[in-house]
């Protein structure tokens, strides 16, 4: 029986989807564990997929490994026969890598290995795109029984989810001309006890420069992975990366330190742009992987895909929705294609630093405010180009993504605020929906002053409202040194905030 024989028979479908797959902190040889499934029309057989995110070959080159188990307490025969193919699917559900279709003798307890399925390198690095959109993998395990008895098809769709801590706060290093060391606790929004110690710290280096350094520390051993990104924000405001790291953590390694772009002397050189005062203010970003992995089984049935259960679907209605689906994703690929080529582009969003083309028409169909500057006498109407001077170049970037082709990849914290903040200004309702949703999904202890500020700014009532409840639920922030700032510098808000306290 060959390939195509058998993939025209009936099977069952198990799709699995790995959400925040790039945090995982899994080393050579330690894998995620699929939910277990149960095959009610192959003997009512049990398995699961285990999946090495970062598996070693004897080579140089890093393979990521996939595995089809049967599970010691499946029911069925002793050994049972089948055909099955291993994939990782694209977000269309296209397949991007396969191991074909391979027939197995499987008793309890075995499984069998695919070691060397795809390069790590390629799903993590030269297609990320396109193996982890919204770093999420999609994995799919189709079985056929050899003997060819099932006579329906089914489908099963599960999710595993690695969680994850957002942090996004201020640290601000004073007297930073004679500046030695500083230490800052990042807390776990559930408990309010420390994690993660950072140290920022001065070092010599080899050219006579005083290098600067961070070193993260766990203080608990939950932690095991932990994405890092710094900015220097200047003293007007604009902030520089300064350092993006990404640091493994376990029970061996719980200490880890990187080093900064620039020098203490380059700092003190150009204190009139970088220190106020003699302070040093950094943003700091920080998503953190405590070692907890959420599961679940979605949907499972048989006879018919899972569409056509939604509200009884009939064939006709089943193929009129595959074609609109179909003609949704055509159009969404073409201006996707449009916003890469630049085609047929008419004017430039233009910032202090870059120009970005784009088309009149698509920037006036997604923005009441770019429909305004280019059908009203205003000058953008005949001028080539529209001047955007108080948004950088990323964000700029992302939102003419968005404008094109509706998705925001690699949202975080900081990206999600000033993207917000564009939405808001160019009208662009469902950009500072998605941004708002995304901002109350990752509020935290550390940051909740910062969105109450920018919600009353753009006089957002209802993410104002949610971040006022977080607070009033997490009295420990009145203790803080950010909330003594905040009341200095933002004491209308702040009373605002009392007066609910004492109303409650």
């Amino acid at each position: 029986m060959d390939s195509q024989d058998i993939s025209e028979k009936k099977c069952f479908t198990f799709t699995w989807i790995i959400e925040n797959i790039s945090y995982s902190w899994h080393k050579n040889g330690e894998c995620i564990l699929s939910p277990t499934f149960v095959v009610d029309t192959m003997a009512k057989t049990k398995w699961r997929l285990k999946l090495y995110p970062k598996r070693e070959a004897e080579t140089e080159v890093a393979f990521i490994s996939f595995v089809l188990n049967r599970e010691t307490d499946s029911k069925g025969p002793k050994k049972f026969k089948v055909c099955f193919e291993l994939s990782f699917l694209a977000v269309d559900g296209s397949v991007l890598e396969s191991n074909g279709i391979s027939i197995k003798e499987l008793e309890k307890g075995d499984g069998w290995c695919f070691g060397e399925f795809v390069k790590n390198d390629e799903v993590f690095k030269i297609r990320k795109k396109d193996y982890l959109p919204e770093d999420v993998l999609t994995a799919q395990c189709r079985i056929w029984d050899i003997s060819g008895s099932v006579k329906k098809d089914g489908y099963c769709f599960a999710r595993t989810r690695i969680v994850i801590e957002w942090r996004s706060f201020v640290w601000n290093i004073r007297k930073m001309s004679s500046f030695r060391k500083s230490i800052c606790q990042i807390t776990s929004a559930s408990d309010g006890n420390s994690i993660v110690t950072l140290i920022f710290f001065t070092k010599g280096g080899q050219t006579n420069e005083t290098l600067i350094s961070i070193e993260a520390s766990a203080n608990n051993q939950t932690v095991k992975f932990l994405t890092l990104r710094l900015y220097v924000v200047d003293t007007s405001g604009k902030k520089s990366e300064c350092l993006t790291d990404e640091i493994m953590l376990d029970n061996d390694i719980k200490t880890a330190s990187s080093t900064f772009t620039f020098s203490k002397e380059k700092l003190l050189e150009n204190k009139d742009r970088y220190l106020l005062d003699d302070a040093l203010q950094l943003l700091c970003e920080c998503a953190i992987a405590n070692g907890t992995i959420l599961e679940e089984i979605e949907n499972i049935s048989y006879g018919c895909h899972p569409l056509m259960q939604k509200g009884s679907l009939v064939q006709g209605d089943l193929e009129s929705k595959k074609t609109s689906l179909d003609s949704t994703k055509i159009l969404k690929e073409n201006l996707e294609f449009s916003y890469k080529e630049n085609l047929l582009c008419d004017t430039k969003l233009k910032t202090e630093t870059r120009s970005f083309p784009a088309n009149k028409f698509i920037l006036s169909t997604r923005s009441p405010v770019f429909k305004a500057m280019f059908t009203n006498d205003m000058r953008e109407k005949d001028s080539e180009c529209v001047m955007i001077e108080d948004l950088d170049d990323d964000t700029v970037q992302r939102m003419l993504q968005y404008i094109y082709t509706a998705t925001v990849p690699d949202l975080q914290w900081d990206s999600a605020c000033n993207l917000y903040t564009a939405a808001d200004k160019y009208e662009i309702l469902s950009l500072k929906s998605k941004c708002g949703s995304f901002l109350k999904d990752n509020l935290t202890q550390g940051n909740a002053c910062d969105l109450l500020i920018l919600a009353d700014m753009h006089q957002d009532k209802n993410l104002k409202s949610v971040v006022q409840d977080y607070i009033l639920n997490h009295r420990n922030i009145f203790s803080t040194n950010e909330w003594e700032l905040f009341m200095e510098r933002n004491l209308r808000l702040a009373a605002g905030l009392m007066h609910l306290t004492l109303k409650k």
